[in-house]
């Protein structure tokens, strides 16, 4: 996850819009990934802060329960004057319920002290932070700019989750199956076959799907294969951008090319890559070992998959989102995808 959340700030669209200082980015990432914060979460709200609660194209044409929505918190904060001044992006979208409660905190001062200024002294005092230590003020406040740094924003997080011993609405559930941090400890899981297993029953059950309702779209083995690849393996594609289309058909090729089962020597691919990016201190070799290890586990998840699959309404929707929504359309046009109609 340190590389996605890398890859996220320093890319030049993020960059452009500000999101974050470029010298901040490293604690950033560390904070985020000591809180297990959820990318996809992360994103949903930046998104709403940056619309400022105005829908994008593609929500007009999306069924209600499909548009992403943003974190409870963050509702209070997506209109720009009702955004604390000063507050990050990135902090208001990964902990947006801290300063939710921040502003609680003022509130009740306020009321309680008629109006007296001295909130500042008593939000010092609740971060233990000392103004007449020049050493904690210049790790706490930039002097260049004069704007807190992480290290500030990581007392106060800090400070709410020991008062409130609340979770951040904004981390994982950690018994998820789309936890992204559980990629990074696949080799130490015990029955670590689960990883292995569960990439393969769902690019076997989108593989499914595509062949039957969508076959006369889908011209050769190839595109079969590269489709169920990119819905599998959508958050890499789609969020996190770090494997491309290409790559996905080149798999394809290569799975068609070698001889023997496609859709498993497809499916072992696309494990090495996506566990590649999950887990890249592993090495490639040992990655490609792991995998290969577990042919026979996959095999049997395949097999017992084709056996058992009756259509899913998750998988479904997925396939249907994908194959017609224009949103995709470049995606389609790149894989190879038949319109949906003759002159359409």
């Amino acid at each position: 996850m340190d590389k996605h959340w890398k890859d996220f700030f320093n890319n030049p669209a993020v960059l452009e819009i500000n999101i974050a200082p470029q010298e901040d980015i490293e604690d950033i990432v560390s904070m985020f990934i000591e809180d297990r914060i959820d990318p996809i979460l992360f994103n949903n709200n930046i998104e709403a802060l940056l619309r400022g609660g105005m829908p994008s194209a593609s929500d007009l044409f999306l069924e209600k329960s499909k548009i992403l929505e943003p974190s409870k918190s963050l509702t209070s904060f997506i209109s720009i004057v009702n955004r604390p001044v000063g507050t990050p992006l990135w902090f208001l979208a990964a902990y947006p319920d801290v300063i939710d409660w921040l502003n609680e905190q003022d509130k009740q001062y306020m009321e309680l002290h008629k109006g007296d200024d001295g909130w500042l002294k008593e939000m010092l005092k609740l971060l233990d932070i000392s103004i007449e230590n020049a050493e904690t003020v210049n790790i706490l406040i930039r002097s260049s700019d004069g704007k807190p740094t992480p290290k500030y924003y990581y007392r106060l997080k800090n400070k709410y989750k020991e008062i409130t011993n609340s979770k951040f609405e904004t981390s994982v559930d950690e018994n998820s199956i789309n936890n992204p941090y559980l990629g990074a400890k696949f080799l130490n899981m015990i029955g670590a076959e689960n990883n292995f297993t569960l990439i393969a029953e769902n690019t076997t059950k989108y593989y499914l799907e595509l062949n039957y309702s969508h076959k006369n779209r889908i011209s050769n083995d190839i595109t079969l294969l590269a489709v169920a690849g990119v819905l599998d393996a959508q958050y890499y594609i789609f969020v996190d951008r770090s494997i491309s289309i290409p790559e996905i058909i080149n798999m394809a090729k290569k799975a068609v090319s070698s001889g023997g089962d496609p859709l498993l020597n497809f499916i072992i691919e696309l494990e090495i890559r996506i566990f590649m990016i999950d887990s890249p201190e592993l090495g490639f070799n040992r990655t490609e070992k792991a995998c290969i290890s577990q042919k026979d586990v996959i095999l049997k998840t395949i097999q017992k998959t084709k056996e058992n699959y009756e259509s899913e309404p998750k998988v479904i929707s997925d396939v249907e989102l994908f194959m017609n929504h224009s949103k995709f359309a470049s995606y389609r046009k790149m894989l190879g995808i038949k319109n949906r109609f003759l002159f359409s």
